[in-house]
């Protein structure tokens, strides 16, 4: 099924595709004023923000305490009519110099143009060993 956000699925485009070369600007105006955000509460800056002013906030934590830099690459954006989907590759920095490239999944439900809420799934666990400063090591698996 396909809908009919074309602009914010091209705002999508560009705030998830090419890793340094996201513009996450264009996309924040099609956040509603109200609009919810959720993030999984196992990560220490997870948890549910409200508005505009606490969705800026979780960025602002994000840089200031745990990253360095935080960028994703986008595999497509599925626009599904009262939903875009945006499975994309992160790639991250923590403060403490580990990397980390990890599998996410936005999840952005539409009313009337704009994003009033949003989800992210994510392996978070790759997420919390990169902040500790686990050892990594190469899995035996075939694929």
């Amino acid at each position: 099924m396909s809908g009919n956000n074309q602009a914010i699925v091209e705002a999508c485009r560009l705030a998830y595709t090419g890793f340094e070369n996201n513009r996450r600007e264009p996309l924040l105006e099609f956040l509603a004023p109200d609009v919810t955000f959720e993030f999984p509460k196992s990560l220490p800056y997870g948890g549910t923000y409200r508005g505009l002013a606490e969705f800026k906030a979780f960025w602002d934590d994000l840089y200031e305490n745990y990253y360095e830099f935080f960028n994703y690459d986008a595999h497509d954006v599925l626009d599904c009519g009262s939903h875009i989907v945006v499975p994309v590759v992160a790639r991250a920095r923590a403060k403490n110099g580990k990397t980390m490239e990890n599998e996410h999944c936005f999840l952005f439900r539409v009313e009337g143009g704009k994003i009033v809420y949003g989800r992210i799934y994510a392996d978070t666990a790759k997420g919390r060993d990169v902040l500790q400063g686990l050892q990594m090591h190469p899995s035996r698996a075939s694929a």
